[in-house]
């Protein structure tokens, strides 16, 4: 291995070290495998587990974890630290080398062992059918990952088999049995915007479903908060999960019976697989990158922005319109790249009180552009009291009622579902028949 190479190793390894993001970012280019000097992949090798559970990682933590394995490698990690990572090239680029050197290797490899096939006299198809296997493995693109039609339909038969037995639900639980029966659950993939003028509650809806999926249905969530503080987030969430008013939480005018359900609530939550990022930038480009080290290590299948408005794009030059149009869009990429649900807030354009008919519409999400186009799903949180609509049109009371408005579906339709929204608690329930 030439001096060249091994300097490489040791630059990249560096540089992840002091900018653990650069290894999140870059994931999936990232192996054991493109280190050639073994005590470089022994440290990489230390360092991924490291940052995939989550952990800080500087030089004493990383010497330490190596240590307990019989080896002292401090020296080495100190040097990678302070001199190596600070050389100009950029992390992306050492990955980028180093994985082009293991790849030229493997051809090379390949073609002494396709002459030795020659040399044999071995079948012209075996031979063919081998070379195709290996160039495709050596692409990244094997032939187990070309997956035809047969094998998609036996996917979708236990697909369906799975909801008959679950009751049609075979995606993440929102905690609301009306709503889980019409979706089936959060799916895998799926962008879904949710939208609501001012004080219609669109923000304690979504806390109930991050709650919930975490909570009742086990899947690790995480919701991005741009305009609360995690504390203001939580507080809510415990006043809803104990029913004690939250601005008797914020001010501590609480009996001490009060304070014992606050701290069973507590407990529940420390629980749960739930996180709340009060996000310190808010930038799209580390709203992505976030959403890429949750799910790297902490295995996180839901996400939640509040709101999508929030969220700036770095690129000059754009209408706000285009800004969140392409907010959205990324949004919905990077769902589907690693298999996950984002579900982001939407304000809705301000003069939707002020018409005739307050009912929103998805023509009223702010911005809309090609918000509409990026969902999978549309919904439309609508309280005609809010509004002074005291009974809808079959002459029933609307006292407390939420209009879950499906405004588009791209799997389940649209339909409109009615819970019931306690203000006090900010907390919405199901409508007893």
């Amino acid at each position: 291995m030439s001096v060249d190479n091994k300097q490489i190793e040791r630059t990249l390894i560096g540089k992840l070290i002091i900018n653990p993001q650069d290894y999140y970012n870059n994931h999936s280019l990232l192996s054991p495998d493109i280190f050639k000097d073994p005590k470089n992949k022994r440290i990489y090798t230390y360092l991924s587990k490291e940052l995939e559970d989550g952990n800080k990682v500087d030089l004493v933590t990383l010497s330490e974890k190596i240590s307990k394995s019989g080896e002292d490698l401090t020296s080495d990690v100190a040097r990678m630290i302070s001199e190596d990572a600070y050389l100009e090239t950029q992390a992306l680029t050492c990955i980028l080398v180093l994985n082009q050197k293991k790849k030229k290797e493997q051809l090379l490899s390949l073609n002494n062992q396709i002459a030795d096939m020659l040399s044999r006299d071995d079948d012209l198809f075996e031979i063919l059918e081998y070379v195709e296997e290996q160039v495709g493995k050596i692409g990244n693109v094997s032939k187990d990952e070309i997956v035809n039609v047969k094998e998609q339909l036996g996917g979708l038969l236990k697909d369906i088999e799975y909801k008959m037995n679950n009751e049609g639900l075979n995606g993440i639980t929102t905690g609301f049995n009306s709503i889980d029966k019409f979706t089936g659950g959060w799916q895998e993939t799926d962008l879904v915007i949710i939208g609501g003028a001012s004080s219609m509650g669109k923000t304690s809806l979504a806390l109930a479903f991050a709650f919930n999926s975490a909570f009742i249905g086990g899947s690790p969530t995480c919701l991005f908060s741009y305009e609360m503080s995690s504390k203001q987030l939580l507080s809510r969430l415990i006043s809803s999960d104990t029913g004690i008013d939250n601005k008797w939480i914020l001010k501590g005018t609480l009996d001490q019976s009060e304070m014992s359900k606050i701290h069973e609530s507590v407990g529940r939550i420390e629980e749960t697989p739930l996180y709340v990022d009060e996000c310190s930038s808010s930038s799209l480009k580390y709203l992505i990158n976030r959403i890429r080290q949750y799910v790297i290590t902490k295995k996180v299948k839901l996400f939640m922005v509040d709101y999508l408005q929030l969220v700036t794009n770095d690129k000059r030059g754009r209408s706000r319109e285009q800004e969140v149009s392409e907010v959205a869009r990324s949004l919905k990429n990077i769902a589907k790249e690693l298999n996950v649900t984002i579900i982001a807030l939407s304000q809705l354009n301000r003069g939707v009180g002020q018409r005739s008919e307050s009912r929103p519409t998805i023509a009223d999400l702010r911005e809309s552009g090609e918000i509409e186009q990026a969902a999978d799903m549309v919904v439309l949180v609508y309280r005609p009291e809010y509004y002074g609509i005291k009974e809808d049109g079959d002459g029933q009371s609307t006292e407390g009622l939420a209009e879950i408005i499906f405004a588009k579906g791209r799997n389940v339709g649209t339909g409109v579902l009615g819970l019931r929204f306690q203000r006090e608690l900010t907390k919405f329930h199901e409508i007893q028949n």
